[in-house]
């Protein structure tokens, strides 16, 4: 579904979830990588970065549709 479809409550919905599975994969992230002794792949710290990145993305494109939605309040 297109953000554009999405209602504004439902657009603070989705920002919250969105803001939350960043919280969760980063703290995933830092534990995994502090793990002392244990080798990880190359390709896990760019996957890692990878889904970071991506949800930074979509946060942002939430952000900006619920900026242009209060700027047209009357």
């Amino acid at each position: 579904m297109n953000i554009s479809e999405l209602s504004y409550q439902d657009l603070n919905k989705k920002l919250q979830l969105l803001l939350d599975e960043l919280e969760e994969l980063e703290e995933e992230r830092s534990f995994v990588l502090k793990q002392t002794g244990l080798h990880l792949p190359g390709h896990t710290v760019k996957k890692y970065e990878a889904e970071i990145q991506s949800l930074k993305s979509s946060i942002e494109k939430v952000k900006s549709e619920l900026v242009l939605r209060m700027s047209n309040l009357p």
